[in-house]
């Protein structure tokens, strides 16, 4: 028998449905053009609220039995739309820290066969050649040439002892090796060749580091690569003078220039825009097993394989397409820079794909076990097309994606959404201009409906209005006639040297955008789908019992009103009662109840849980 809480079996069978159906329309839609829209590669307009790292930051430290942390703190400011409010709800401020360094280098390995399931030709220009792996070496040096010069505590970048050998060297050695792939560089000078040698080293070829309190850091994109062919540069000098290996290691600008002109070269700024979403997910993606690159496919000195159409349509890309100098106006690259220092919130960003403002806590289970169900029978050993349905799920998070489908790491964050492990970010939700929470949603005008409040806006009006874990009657009394309120975002400062500094300060914003494809949408794009049921299971709905107790437990910590007393019945509210739990009610209707020895527990909720939208009535 169904209680007050779980939905009925045949409501819980619709969810499942329209999931299913859901990403059966963004499958549909990939196979259908299967190529990479040129907006998914469009790196200035990317993240432009995210704040940019100041160089005068106070970095603090904390020390751990096994490790240490050297991170940076601010704060944003949130407030509240307010069109005819007497009663204006306060600014509150949030905190944000965001770790700088690493300890240990982040594994890389290179794979030496190509992957058949994993093809690029249909997403690049130049997609029968793979330049991925030297691109993604390219780009940790260039963002942690940048963070040496943005950090404020002493740091360095050094070439080390490695270099990767000429074309010649490897050529005439006694060793015979089938693994050496052949870079062509083109005409370099010393200062060019010595920084390709460190690029393509084996192992590493530089080391960028922070000295904090006596101890040696290492920028958080230092890798170390394990395993994979070895490389060997085809060049032409521009003196007559032979390379050297003695050269400093240059700067940030200088790196990427020398990037710039080898893919000008080689008709490959969109593989390279790819890399770099690759080594903005290293910090989030890292583990004990070494991150893999895709293998190399290099077609030797002069490309060959370049036809006449083919130079063409790089012409016509190169126009819509910003050369090396957007790194270094408008802080773009230090945006992504400071986007992949911030772990938490790129995971959130990732998993936000599943959530649906409609649906709500209670059907959170159904409906990923339908996405879940689509992506396997559809999708799941299709990872181009799949990239392509997470991308147009979240246009905004196209890079994000791209950068994982690089990796081969759709699985594994596939994984957290199977379990429901799905948290919530709301700064990265506002930064990326995506939605992760109801809290982003207007509340209902007119609030109150045939008697009743949604059970979003019982939660909404509470937070906004910041009362605490107080009763959240007084904030429903006051703003019932209220019309416009809703989630504002106001700026973001850092905790600095000199006293807060302010990182792109904005007029105050809505938070509250719509899903690249919605559910009404879907229906347009496919007249039928033969919806797989093996993953339907009603029995475990671990994940709706988890988001709608902690929703509940946050909503009702000063007790919950006599109407929903059904509700607290529920077998999912039973953790929170212990056996000699009362059940007497008190002068206002509510119940003897006390949520506040939760209150520890649930107090970070909102920037914390998994949650969908609560509208249980």
């Amino acid at each position: 028998m169904d209680d007050a809480v779980r939905l009925s079996a045949d409501r819980f069978r619709i969810i499942y449905e329209e999931s299913f159906k859901l990403w059966s329309s963004l499958y549909h839609r990939a196979i259908k053009d299967p190529s990479l829209p040129t907006s998914y590669l469009s790196l200035p307009d990317l993240f432009r609220l995210h704040p940019s790292f100041s160089n005068s930051l106070v970095l603090k430290h904390t020390e751990y039995a096994s490790y240490s942390s050297v991170y940076a703190t601010g704060s944003s400011t949130w407030g509240s739309q307010q069109t005819n409010c007497n009663y204006g709800p306060p600014s509150f401020r949030q905190q944000v820290q965001i770790d700088v360094i690493a300890q240990d280098p982040i594994l890389l390995s290179i794979a030496k066969t190509s992957n058949n399931n994993l093809s690029f030709a249909p997403w690049f220009i130049a997609g029968h050649q793979n330049y991925i792996a030297v691109l993604t070496l390219a780009w940790t040096y260039i963002l942690s040439a940048r963070w040496v010069e943005v950090m404020s505590e002493p740091c360095s970048l050094v070439y080390s002892s490695n270099s990767a050998a000429d074309y010649e060297d490897s050529m005439t050695s006694s060793e015979v090796d089938q693994d050496v792939v052949s870079v062509d560089i083109g005409d370099v000078s010393s200062d060019k060749f010595r920084w390709w040698a460190a690029i393509l080293a084996p192992e590493h070829g530089w080391q960028a580091t922070m000295i904090s309190r006596g101890r040696i850091f290492l920028s958080p994109w230092s890798i170390r690569l394990q395993s994979g062919p070895r490389f060997s540069l085809l060049y032409k000098a521009t003196s007559s003078a032979p390379p050297r290996l003695s050269h400093s290691a240059p700067s940030f600008r200088t790196a990427s220039r020398f990037l710039y002109s080898f893919c000008l070269k080689h008709n490959i700024s969109d593989q390279s825009y790819a890399a770099l979403a690759a080594v903005i997910l290293f910090p989030s993606m890292e583990s004990s097993q070494p991150l893999q690159l895709p293998a190399p496919a290099i077609n030797g000195r002069n490309n060959p394989m370049i036809t006449t159409a083919s130079r063409i349509s790089q012409h016509l890309h190169y126009e819509h397409q910003p050369g090396h100098e957007w790194m270094c106006q408008g802080n773009h690259l230090d945006r992504l820079l400071t986007l992949s220092c911030n772990i938490r919130g790129v995971r959130s960003m990732l998993l936000s794909v599943f959530y649906d403002p409609g649906i709500e806590c209670n059907a959170v289970t159904p409906w990923l076990q339908g996405a879940v169900a689509s992506i396997d029978s559809l999708a799941l050993d299709k990872p181009l097309i799949l990239g392509r349905m997470l991308m147009d799920r979240s246009p905004k998070l196209s890079f994000l994606w791209l950068g994982i489908t690089i990796l081969g790491l759709q699985k594994k964050v596939l994984q957290d959404a199977r379990w429901g492990l799905i948290p919530i970010d709301l700064h990265s939700s506002v930064w990326s201009w995506t939605v992760q929470s109801f809290m982003q949603q207007p509340i209902s005008y007119p609030l109150v409906v045939k008697g009743s409040i949604s059970r979003a806006d019982e939660c909404c009006l509470p937070f906004l209005s910041q009362s605490g874990f107080h009763s959240r009657v007084p904030p429903l009394r006051i703003h019932s006639e209220c019309k416009g309120h809703g989630l504002q975002y106001s700026g973001f400062s850092w905790d600095c040297i000199t006293d807060e500094v302010p990182s792109q300060p904005t007029s105050s914003i809505a938070t509250y955008t719509p899903l690249g494809l919605s559910l009404t949408q879907s229906s347009e794009d496919i007249e039928e789908v033969n919806v797989d049921y093996t993953k339907l299971d009603r029995e475990h709905e671990v994940i709706s019992e988890n988001a709608t107790r902690n929703i509940f437990s946050w909503l009702c910590i000063d007790g919950y009103a006599s109407h929903e007393k059904d509700i607290w019945e529920s077998k999912w509210f039973e953790i929170l009662n212990s056996d000699d739990d009362d059940d007497e009610e008190d002068e206002s209707g509510g119940s003897s109840y006390n949520g506040g020895r939760h209150s520890s527990r649930v107090k970070s909720w909102i920037l914390e849980s998994s949650i969908s939208a609560p509208s249980l009535n």
